[in-house]
């Protein structure tokens, strides 16, 4: 009897299928697209699914109670790095198997690490903003240079040591990192990047950017207190998780000059409706974007190559790969 899968990113299921039949030797099943399904019919779609493609919008969410309902349900792959709309302990319990795409977008979120903190030395976006409307500020816009300066790097995993990997042509003074993991000292030596304290890379970075996980721990993580502790001339870079950093309290550090400004790629409302408090603040020092760090051509190709090979694994019968649970 051939399998179903249940698919709630926005593509086709004749797409889905064709992705999935890319790998050899996979025996016959059912492709259901469920994107455009209000949440009543996904419940009874799901109810009926060997496997779900998970929504990569974010949109579509999988629910305990929805999972409860899904006796055949064994393994949900999401075709994205993060997975917070899908109850991942419910699934647990139930013992269905959850995986992600570790790593797909390793490369693009650190290449805009680094242009984010280029941009923000630079200047640039009031470089461009002065120029177009007629100006010719040469002397004013007082770009700095990143050699020399100190960057500090929270959360170490994939992506902190890529951004760690690029920086180290740029001659840096200093190359710090914290993460509740310390990697062996090779790989510190190998990267020139030295372990610190938060109060150390507070403290001491010129460039501070986030690539930690959402936790307990690292919630707010970036708070007042935090902010406070930074250089007046600190740049804040965002491009983890949305609540590790308190937009109230950077909008008012920035407004107030205690530090010099910020690249936020995440935020705690997605899209960013008008009341949040990081859209009052006018300073061109003040770079958002709407969650993009990791959306390349690229990213989003090695996303679904891997999500469709890991519920072709499934379907013949082997381990998947990057299980979060």
């Amino acid at each position: 009897m051939s399998k179903t899968v249940l698919s709630l990113a926005p593509l086709s299921a004749e797409l889905v299928k064709l992705l999935i039949q890319q790998t050899p030797g996979v025996p016959d099943f059912e492709v259901i697209a469920g994107h455009e399904m209000p949440d009543e019919e996904i419940k009874k779609a799901i109810s009926g699914a060997d496997m779900v493609l998970g929504d990569y919008t974010f949109n579509k969410k999988i629910t305990a109670e929805m999972v409860s309902a899904a006796p055949k349900l064994k393994f949900i792959q999401q075709p994205s790095v993060g997975y917070q709309h899908i109850d991942v302990a419910a699934c647990t319990a139930k013992g269905i198997k959850v995986a992600n795409t570790a790593g797909a977008n390793t490369i693009s979120v650190a290449e805009y690490t680094i242009a984010s903190g280029l941009c923000l030395l630079k200047n640039m976006f009031h470089a461009h903003t002065s120029t177009k409307a007629g100006k010719w500020e040469q002397m004013n816009i007082k770009p700095s240079e990143l050699m020399a300066k100190v960057w500090g790097i929270v959360g170490f995993g994939r992506i902190g040591q890529a951004v760690a990997q690029r920086l180290k042509p740029f001659g840096l003074g200093r190359l710090l990192y914290y993460d509740t993991y310390r990697p062996d000292a090779a790989l510190e030596a190998q990267l020139g990047v030295e372990y610190a304290d938060m109060a150390t890379i507070l403290s001491q970075s010129d460039i501070i950017s986030l690539h930690a996980p959402l936790t307990d721990s690292t919630r707010f993580m970036i708070n007042e207190d935090a902010l406070n502790s930074m250089k007046p001339g600190a740049y804040l870079i965002n491009v983890a998780r949305a609540e590790l950093v308190d937009e109230k309290a950077l909008a008012a550090a920035i407004m107030k000059g205690k530090i010099a400004g910020a690249g936020i790629d995440v935020f705690s409302q997605e899209p960013v409706p008008m009341n949040n408090p990081l859209l009052a603040v006018e300073s061109e020092k003040l770079i958002l974007s709407p969650h993009v760090a990791g959306v390349t051509n690229e990213s989003a190709g090695r996303v679904i190559n891997m999500s469709s090979a890991n519920i072709a694994r499934i379907l013949k019968g082997e381990a998947p790969e990057s299980l979060v649970n």
